[in-house]
């Protein structure tokens, strides 16, 4: 019951990284902070029917594979939830998520699940940061489960450039007299500092609710400090909304993408458009992503939720022709210029919902060799997997942050006549309890 103190073992991590311990009737609670391996006492904050909320206590056994967090807000941010785990342990937590979602969700042998390939490094690793602004104009991250600004300069998963970019304009904010905005009253400016950098440049946002004064010199500001600085762009966003980024903007200064390089391919990839935050994995991923595409030159590859055209373009010389799906317009702008920047012609990129776009194409004959499905976090809409399985291609390669939903997209595969053969886990976020994964179908009719 509620309040109830309770002596339990931790034997699993959920899927933002909190421990899972059960009682000796099956009863689960989540608990953040505590890992697997861990003894602990636990206070029942919350009891559902199936499942309760645990507050850690006192560890009275440690797990074998917790160390000493390196940040001083660990817990009270939301952002690393296994920091208090080492690293080796991480990867193997991942591997087992993985393996886990394929069995109880999807219905798969979870032997299919490969070691998690490690990200080197695993701290400074992010290539974007979202930093929420606080009333005192401050900045951080949001506490669990709130819109509660924890205060924090010094995130070690970020590019410590990306830290110091926003401290220089949360500096100039203070001293402008830009005021920060308030959730609950839809007042004041400031919301978010939004930056983004390749390997060599970066461009960071405004997020304001109207425009504030001084842009020219917070522009003078960042150029000063920062020679890799590319661009300024002021993003407004006046609406109530959870949403970070609004539909206008402005350029102060420079352009609103940066260029970047994963491979042989080059990118310019809008501030807004989707692009893997880990560098330091990416070319591992896409290059596991073109290994199970099997590519010989002859084939015809459909890409979906294909962003600035990242993965498609890096397919594009060992493959007939690739055709792009996204629906962001800013992101298949970038994929046209993204093509023509690395002289690729066999590769055409189409703005829409791929659910919506993949039937009308099916159905005017068009078909594949290969489909690759890379959708957000809620996974593809069903009647986009019929669409897929409808161009009759012979491998379908899978790539997700999210093993439930993509445990549960690959059985709805397996129902259309695709049968998973490979599951390769990716630490693209250490230190977080997300993992990337790709997966290869094959049409069960081969």
């Amino acid at each position: 019951m509620k309040n109830d103190i309770l002596t339990v073992n931790v034997t699993a991590v959920g899927s933002e990284g909190e421990g899972i311990a059960r009682r000796s009737d099956g009863y689960t609670y989540f608990v953040p902070g505590a890992l697997p391996g861990d003894r602990a006492e636990i206070l029942v904050l919350k009891e559902n029917k199936s499942y309760g909320y645990g507050k850690l206590l006192n560890i009275l056994e440690p797990s074998p594979h917790r160390v000493e967090p390196v940040c001083a807000v660990f817990g009270k941010c939301g952002g690393c939830g296994l920091l208090s785990a080492d690293y080796g342990f991480q990867l193997e937590l991942k591997r087992r998520a993985v393996a886990d979602a394929l069995e109880r969700i999807g219905g798969f042998d979870g032997g299919l699940t490969a070691p998690c390939v490690p990200s080197e490094p695993c701290f400074g690793y992010r290539n974007k940061a979202q930093y929420p602004v606080a009333p005192d104009l401050s900045f951080g991250f949001y506490a669990p489960r709130s819109h509660r600004v924890v205060p924090w300069s010094d995130c070690r998963l970020q590019d410590p450039e990306l830290n110091r970019v926003a401290a220089e304009i949360s500096a100039w904010a203070r001293e402008n007299g830009v005021s920060a905005y308030d959730e609950k009253s839809g007042g004041g400016c400031l919301r978010h500092i939004y930056v983004r950098r390749g390997k060599t440049e970066m461009v960071a946002a405004v997020v304001a609710a109207f425009r504030p004064k001084g842009l020219e010199l917070l522009a003078d500001r960042l150029w000063a400090a920062f020679p890799a600085m590319a661009g300024l762009v002021l993003n407004l966003n006046g609406k109530k909304t959870n949403a970070i980024l609004g539909d206008k903007q402005e350029i102060i200064r420079g352009r609103d993408y940066i260029l970047d390089t994963i491979g042989d391919i080059k990118y310019k990839v809008n501030y807004r458009s989707f692009y893997q935050v880990n560098p330091y994995t990416t070319k591992r991923l896409y290059d596991k992503v073109r290994e199970v595409c099997a590519l010989t030159g002859t084939e015809t590859v459909f890409d979906l939720y294909c962003g600035a055209g990242t993965i498609g373009l890096y397919l594009a010389s060992a493959a007939a022709s690739v055709t792009g799906v996204e629906v962001v317009p800013e992101a298949v702008a970038n994929a046209r210029e993204n093509a023509a920047l690395n002289g690729v012609t066999n590769a055409e990129f189409f703005c829409g919902k791929a659910e919506e776009l993949c039937p009308k194409m099916a159905a005017e004959g068009c078909r594949a060799d290969v489909v690759v499905l890379d959708p957000p976090r809620k996974g593809c809409e069903p009647e986009l997997l019929r669409a897929a399985a409808a161009l009759k291609p012979r491998r379908i390669v899978y790539v997700s942050c999210n093993p439930s939903t993509m445990a549960r997209d690959c059985a709805v595969l397996r129902e259309l006549g695709y049968e998973l053969v490979e599951a390769a886990p990716f630490d693209q976020f250490p230190h977080t309890a997300h993992v990337e994964c790709v997966c290869l179908l094959l049409s069960a009719a081969d």
